[in-house]
């Protein structure tokens, strides 16, 4: 049956992630970030496997990080990012920090082995390289700004940051105001950059047109950019250096994608505002002017992207559509249902029920596509299997098959709980689907304490991702019950915009409905039930035990506690005002607190944990010091554990220590009320 898994796997791990399959379809580059036990440090190297011999093989090493693999058309070449140390340096003290030594920068190796080539030497680093079609030039972005000042003897000063914008800072960033970024073009053999976009906005995702002279990109150049974020889609001719935009400004557009004719782009996009996070496929022609994008998937309940948890990856990854040979099909990661999946969306008009190439209880993060769009090469993981790569083939009826083993040895070790998927009726009779986790060795006949897990988001949602904490919390011999409740996306537009407005009212009955349909089946013992969450999770958890009596213990993670203050201290907390109460706090601030669990505190007697980063800016740490001071004053059961120099995302990609300490307060923290 294998041995139960422990905090200390967290280190045994090997996290698998952007696979980039070359032109001929018959390699994979990927990146493959494991934990140095002795440093308490992520390594990330890359990879390339070979769908001939079925065997992988390290392509960079070294102690400095390499990642963000591209291949150059002709296959000769392969780009990527490190922060190794490279020739070509001054030994001028001062003119290195101008040329960026330290910094992450752009490599080029042949990709049958060599030496590698640094090709820039950008003083803030250069990340994001995409490959002209000829194979000899490359685009990538850069931060164009000032530099830290620094004394004569290279020691930092203290920073004087003049705020002049709502949007200035940005979680696991930190402050965005001072530089912008910009895209740039260099050749495959190094030399003197040049820059292609300018101003103050941020130009990414550069992708170049088939014929080499025009290059599609996102950028946000409205006025009103700092206070409603998202892109739209650009295209600039190289010849003429001048871009030209596609979309209106109405849309957030991201992951554009050139037709193989060069006549349409593909995106994904949503409206700035009450998008709900329902992200939808669009396609607008090239050289559009005042041209409407068609949406090709309205009527799609899926969203577009990877919005599935898990805790071995902190991005939801949108990639960019893949385009058949002949134009007529794109391929695209979409959530549905609980799971991440491939489907296959026609390019001329709308798809309500699209075909899905990667059927079963999935979770697929990213894909790339060979040259002659024959094989996608996919990021795939489960709830028994933390993510690696596969391969499949676009002939009709073909599979999935597995390309990478890298955590085989780990699995082969340990016992992982399977998940039993429930449906339910949740509040006004909406059917809301759930899972269920249970201990090894499972008796029906015994009566095991329930530990239920809430998402974050609220857009985003609980299926089939890897999740080590939850395996954790079974393996301690509790019943792991999560669900989706409304809000949640993969269920349509209306489901998940159900909350706006609506935080904690309808959909804490749908979490509380489930955890009633669990306890049904009789092997829960209902004197020790337990509740936790992170972010949106964090703030119903505290709206829970603000409004029911029914939890021995609870657990609140980054959480949400004054949605008033929730406005002005977080990144994007005025948001709020646009997206999920439709007013500011000065207007009705009655609105706000009504929503908010600090408002509930005197009546929360159940015994709660409160865990937060001292550097999110998403909920900032202010969240949690107002509820552990008002629970002090109370005399109630509580204990609050700060993490130093953390983001928002520790759970799922913070100091790899760090995460380890949380785990452990948390399963202390249950063993004391649910023993």
């Amino acid at each position: 049956m294998g041995r139960s898994i422990t905090i200390d796997d967290l280190y045994q791990l090997k996290f698998v992630s952007r696979p980039r399959i070359s032109p001929d379809g018959q390699r994979i580059a990927y990146v493959q970030t494991t934990i140095d036990e002795q440093k308490h440090e992520y390594h990330s190297e890359i990879w390339i496997a070979s769908l001939q011999d079925q065997q992988a093989r390290r392509f960079t090493s070294g102690p400095a990080n390499a990642h963000s693999p591209s291949w150059s058309p002709d296959g000769l070449w392969l780009a990527f990012v490190s922060e190794r140390a490279g020739e070509g340096y001054s030994s001028d003290l001062s003119v290195q920090k101008t040329q960026g030594k330290g910094k992450p920068q752009i490599w080029v190796m042949p990709t049958d082995g060599g030496e590698a080539r640094q090709v820039t030497y950008m003083q803030h680093g250069a990340a994001s390289p995409a490959w002209s079609p000829d194979s000899q030039q490359l685009t990538f972005n850069a931060l164009v700004g000032p530099a830290d000042e620094e004394t004569a003897e290279g020691k930092p000063l203290p920073k004087v940051r003049v705020i002049d914008r709502l949007w200035y800072r940005l979680d696991g960033v930190g402050f965005i105001n001072e530089r912008r970024s910009h895209l740039f073009l260099v050749d495959r053999t190094g030399g003197e950059p040049r820059q292609l976009t300018d101003g103050d906005w941020d130009d990414s995702e550069a992708v170049w047109s088939p014929d080499g002279t025009r290059i599609a990109f996102t950028s946000n150049h409205n006025e009103d950019r700092w206070q409603f974020p998202g892109d739209d889609v650009y295209v600039l001719d190289l010849q003429s250096s001048e871009p030209r935009r596609l979309t209106d400004g109405k849309l957030g557009c991201s992951s554009p994608s050139w037709s193989p004719d060069g006549q349409q782009l593909a995106f994904l996009a949503a409206p700035k505002v009450h998008a709900a996070g329902q992200l939808r496929m669009y396609r607008i022609a090239a050289d559009a002017q005042d041209t409407v994008p068609t949406c090709l998937s309205s009527d799609f309940v899926g969203a577009f992207a990877d919005w599935t948890n898990s805790d071995v990856g902190d991005e939801h990854l949108a990639p960019a559509p893949a385009w058949s040979a002949d134009g007529q099909t794109l391929y695209a990661v979409a959530t549905y249902r609980g799971a991440s999946q491939v489907f296959a969306l026609s390019s001329q008009g709308e798809n309500t029920d699209p075909p899905v190439l990667t059927p079963g209880e999935v979770h697929v993060r990213d894909l790339s596509i060979d040259a002659a769009s024959q094989r996608l090469a996919l990021l795939v993981g489960g709830t028994t299997l933390p993510q690696e790569i596969f391969v499949r083939s676009l002939a009709p009826q073909a599979e999935l098959q597995r390309v990478s083993h890298a955590n085989d040895a780990l699995l082969d070790e340990i016992f992982l709980a399977h998940p039993e998927r429930i449906i339910y009726t949740g509040a006004d009779g909406w059917e809301i689907e759930g899972w269920i986790l249970k201990p090894q060795n499972f008796e029906p006949a015994h009566k095991y304490p329930l530990v239920v897990e809430i998402h974050g988001g609220p857009n985003t949602g609980y299926g089939y991702g890897f999740f080590h904490e939850m395996q954790l919390l079974a393996a301690q011999g509790y019943v792991v019950f999560y669900c989706n409740p409304r809000g949640s996306l993969g269920y349509g537009y209306d489901f998940a915009d159900a909350v706006r407005n609506a935080w904690g009212e309808k959909d804490s009955i749908d979490i509380m409905m489930g955890m009633e349909e669990v306890i049904k089946r009789g092997y829960i013992d209902e004197q020790r039930l337990a509740v936790t969450g992170g972010s949106y999770g964090g703030f119903m958890t505290n709206w829970l035990v603000g409004h029911y009596d029914r939890f021995k213990v609870a657990i609140t993670d980054r959480c949400v506690s004054n949605m008033a203050t929730m406005f002005g201290t977080s990144d994007i907390g005025w948001d709020l005002a646009s997206d999920v109460l439709s007013t500011t706090p000065w207007e009705s601030l009655e609105s706000y607190m009504h929503m908010s669990p600090i408002s509930y505190v005197q009546n929360i007697h159940t015994p709660l944990l409160i865990i937060h980063s001292e550097q999110d800016l998403r909920c900032n740490i202010e969240q949690a010091e107002q509820l552990f001071a008002a629970l002090k004053w109370l005399g109630r059961d509580v204990k609050f554990v700060r993490f130093e120099g953390q983001s928002h995302g520790l759970s799922r990609g913070g100091h790899p220590k760090l995460r380890q300490v949380r785990l452990q307060h948390i399963l202390d923290w249950f063993a004391t009320y649910l023993a």
